[in-house]
């Protein structure tokens, strides 16, 4: 996988983001030619469990109803494709991460 190059922003203190928590946002540079935006770092709780994750930037699916009692649907605009390539990218996330949170 070509170098990535994670930026963080931190937010002060986590904001309400549906039922988690909104810890940062962060961009990912690929090779120093293709940028990836609006990838958020959220935590949730589950089960009495504290996790957090990475999300990848997401658009709503208009399911082509009126809206009324709909579920939302939601499916990623950009993402890593294998696993290892995943597991890459959100680790270079996590660790940027932790370092600004470290520094804020």
């Amino acid at each position: 996988m070509p170098d990535l190059e994670p930026r963080v922003k931190v937010c002060r203190q986590p904001l309400a983001y549906g039922s988690a928590q909104l810890l940062g946002f962060a961009e990912l540079v690929i090779g120093g030619a293709f940028v990836i935006r609006d990838i958020r770092i959220l935590k949730v709780a589950k089960e009495g469990e504290e996790s957090v994750f990475v999300a990848f930037p997401s658009r709503r699916w208009h399911n082509g109803g009126n809206g009324d009692g709909e579920e939302k649907k939601y499916y990623d605009v950009a993402f890593p494709i294998t696993s290892a390539s995943y597991r890459e990218a959100t680790g270079a996330i996590m660790k940027a991460f932790e370092e600004a949170s470290a520094k804020a």
